[in-house]
C-alpha cells in the first residue's frame, strides 16, 4: 500500500500555519527553507514536509522529523519499517508514504522547453518515440518515470538518466523488478510513483493547509 498526499501552493500561507509546521522541522530543514530567496520556493519546501507530517499522523505513525537520517546520496529516511518520498513542481507538492514498499515519486509541470536539448537523457529507442511524437507529454512521461525510479532506489541523479531505460511501466535493475504508476493530478502536470511491487494499491488524498 502506498499513500499519496498532495496539495497546491497558489497563495502565501497564513503566517501562523507556516510557523506551526516550521517549528516541527529539524534545524537543517529549517535552514534550507530560510535560505530560499522567494516565498514560493520556501513554501513548497515547507509544504512537502508538512504533507509528510500530516501523512504520518493519518497513518498513526509516531515518527518525528527530528529523527530523520540520510543515506550517502542525501536521501532522507527513518528506518527500514517505512519509506517516503517528496516532490514538487509549479503549484503541486506531493508526498508518497509506504510501510510495505520502497517508494519514489516525481511530479513535473509540463513547460514548453527545447526538447532537442535533452536528447542525451534518452536511450535511442526512447528518443525515437519522443522525437516522433513531438509532444511535451511524451517527454515528461519518460522524465517523471526515470526520476521516480531513481528516487525509489535512492540514488537520485547520481545515475545518468540515459542509463535508465523504461520501455513500459516496469524496469529490472540489478536483478530486482521496479514498477511505475501514473498519478493524475492536473492536465498540465505529469507525475509517477515507483515501487518494488506491482499491482500495488495506491490511495491518493488532497490536503489543504
Amino acid at each position: 500500500m502506498i499513500n499519496v498526499y498532495y496539495t497546491r501552493s497558489v497563495q502565501k500561507l497564513n503566517a501562523e500555519i507556516f510557523s506551526h509546521f516550521f517549528q516541527q522541522l529539524p534545524p537543517p530543514i529549517q535552514n534550507k527553507i530560510s535560505k530560499f530567496r522567494n516565498w514560493e520556493d520556501s513554501q513548497r519546501c515547507l509544504l512537502g514536509n508538512a504533507l509528510l507530517i500530516r501523512g504520518l499522523e493519518f497513518l498513526g505513525l509516531t515518527y518525528s522529523l527530528n529523527n530523520l537520517k540520510y543515506t550517502e546520496y542525501k536521501r532522507p529516511f527513518f528506518d527500514d519499517l517505512i519509506d517516503f518520498n517528496i516532490s514538487h513542481s509549479g503549484e503541486y507538492i506531493i508526498c508518497a508514504i509506504s510501510t510495505t514498499n520502497k517508494v519514489g515519486v516525481d511530479v513535473e509541470k509540463m513547460k514548453d522547453i527545447p526538447i532537442n536539448n535533452f536528447k542525451n537523457i534518452f536511450s535511442d529507442e526512447e528518443w525515437n518515440n519522443v522525437s516522433t511524437d513531438k509532444s511535451l507529454r511524451s517527454f515528461y512521461t519518460y522524465w517523471t518515470k526515470k526520476e521516480a525510479f531513481l528516487k525509489a532506489i535512492g540514488t537520485g541523479m547520481n545515475i545518468p538518466l540515459k542509463n535508465i531505460t523504461i520501455p513500459g511501466n516496469k524496469i529490472v535493475w540489478e536483478n530486482r523488478e521496479w514498477f511505475l504508476e501514473e498519478i493524475k493530478l492536473d492536465k498540465d502536470y505529469l507525475s509517477h510513483v515507483s515501487s518494488d511491487t506491482g499491482s500495488l494499491e495506491i490511495a491518493i488524498e488532497k490536503l489543504d493547509f
